[in-house]
């Protein structure tokens, strides 16, 4: 029976989360909440959300809060604020090979790693990776390479990753989703503007044009956001 169900598939992606963590991270890391959902990006096969997007505690009744009127201090508690980081998959990418999807897990893992030491190793709205992220995931199971736009974001397995991926018995996601068909004929809808949106304090701005602008209460870069 084919699988109607993505419990098999967050189940497998957590059982490799943890046996990635206990080879290459000595069982350190916090267990994040794994996701699989659409690619809403332009193309990613995953990512690690900045913030514990996940809370297992009740939220408290009250008014909502103006993020933006905030203080500096009180943006920084809520930085620390207790629960989970989010490694998601793109449904759309769990088509590829095993070990492409076992790398990309890896390399969120990278993420994760360097935001629980305090390390930023990502510009740009989280899309330009740095030498730090080139250094922290060659230590941990992958070679890196560079793109012009987007640094030293080019992942793989390395030759012991590679091995220890062999190894599994079960190399094989029985679902995936389908993309999204493109319409023949069909226009496209130019964007006059970009949304930008502070990941911390929610502050929005828009420009007609790539930016790259940093939040001055938060001292992190807007991410481009879909209009």
């Amino acid at each position: 029976m084919s699988e109607t169900s993505l419990k098999p598939v967050i189940d497998k992606l957590e059982n490799l989360f943890s046996k990635f963590n206990e080879k290459f991270y000595n069982g350190e890391l916090q267990t994040p909440i794994i996701t699989v959902s659409p690619d809403t990006t332009k193309g990613a096969y995953g990512w690690c959300t900045a913030w514990k997007a996940w809370s297992n505690k009740q939220p408290e009744q009250k008014k909502t809060v103006d993020l933006a009127a905030m203080s500096k201090e009180d943006l920084e508690n809520l930085k620390k604020d207790e629960g989970f980081y989010e490694i998601n998959i793109c449904a759309e990418h769990l088509a590829r090979p095993f070990e492409q999807v076992a790398e990309t897990l890896l390399h969120e893992m990278v993420h994760l790693y360097n935001l629980q030491i305090g390390v930023q190793d990502t510009s740009r709205g989280g899309t330009y990776h740095n030498k730090k992220y080139k250094e922290a995931a060659e230590q941990h199971g992958l070679t890196v390479g560079k793109d012009a736009k987007y640094g030293w974001t080019v992942t793989t397995l390395n030759d012991e990753a590679k091995a220890f991926v062999s190894s599994f018995q079960d190399k094989k996601f029985e679902l995936h989703r389908k993309s999204f068909p493109k319409i023949p004929g069909a226009a496209k809808t130019k964007q006059s503007t970009r949304k930008y949106v502070c990941p911390m304090c929610g502050t929005i701005i828009r420009a007609t044009k790539e930016v790259h602008v940093v939040c001055g209460d938060c001292e992190v870069e807007f991410e481009e956001e879909a209009v």
